[in-house]
């Protein structure tokens, strides 16, 4: 409910705008906005998930309104071709949902393939991992020496103890995210916490539809305090493209 209340707050007034879903996964975001009348442009790693997305695209008879690539953006041999199947200035909005791109190899360098496929003007909405929430991990499982690292670097591991299925994850502060996005020709338009208050997924107040909607008005009012974005376990940025 959150992440579907900041995205309509930018969404291209017009139906038929290109939107490029990163990290798309099995297209929950990619099937609502094809719904609503956007072209849109799924992209992730797995084939398996995009399968999957293209199935339920296929029974929602949406197929015509989105394409699909495996790709790793920031994984490319050389800067700007991680996206080679689009032109330059090619989409109206880009959004990666799920955190994928604290999930990828190169943030900065994703970062960077967005802004050349994106038309001036163009917006991209982006959730993250937020380091204060790596901090806590670290702390309550008493592990010292990755706590070092992460502060030190910002990036560390996907939690399993399985090493085939550990993959790098950067986590970021407030402050690093709005550095990363300006860096690569990008104004800042909003910087919130996803949630602020402290409330677990499965949480029995979010069971009761008016209590959840007493939250949900308290999270709107307080998840853009910057006091408070170090409580959220994602960040979520919203820039334009300036050149």
């Amino acid at each position: 409910e959150l992440t579907w209340h900041n995205l309509k707050k930018y969404l291209p007034r017009l139906s038929g705008k290109r939107v490029l879903d990163l990290g798309g996964g099995t297209g929950y975001w990619a099937l609502r906005l094809a719904k609503s009348g956007y072209e849109v442009a799924l992209v992730d790693i797995s084939q398996q998930m995009i399968e999957a997305a293209r199935r339920k695209a296929e029974q929602a008879g949406l197929s015509n309104r989105i394409t699909f690539l495996k790709s790793d953006i920031s994984d490319s041999a050389h800067d700007g071709i991680g996206l080679p199947s689009f032109p330059p200035a090619h989409f109206d909005l880009a959004i990666a949902q799920g955190d994928s791109l604290s999930c990828c190899a190169n943030p900065p360098r994703a970062v960077k393939e967005v802004a050349r496929v994106l038309k001036k003007d163009g917006l991209f909405i982006a959730s993250v991992d937020n380091k204060f929430g790596g901090l806590r991990v670290f702390i309550e499982q008493n592990k010292i020496e990755e706590l070092e690292k992460l502060v030190r670097t910002g990036q560390t591991h996907w939690f399993t103890k399985e090493k085939t299925e550990q993959f790098p994850l950067t986590y970021f502060t407030p402050d690093e995210l709005r550095k990363l996005f300006i860096a690569h020709g990008f104004e800042v338009i909003s910087l919130i916490g996803k949630p602020v208050l402290p409330l677990r997924p499965d949480s029995r107040l979010l069971e009761n539809k008016e209590t959840f909607k007493q939250l949900f008005q308290l999270e709107l009012q307080l998840q853009s305090e910057e006091c408070l974005l170090g409580s959220a376990p994602h960040l979520e940025i919203a820039v334009r493209k300036k050149q």
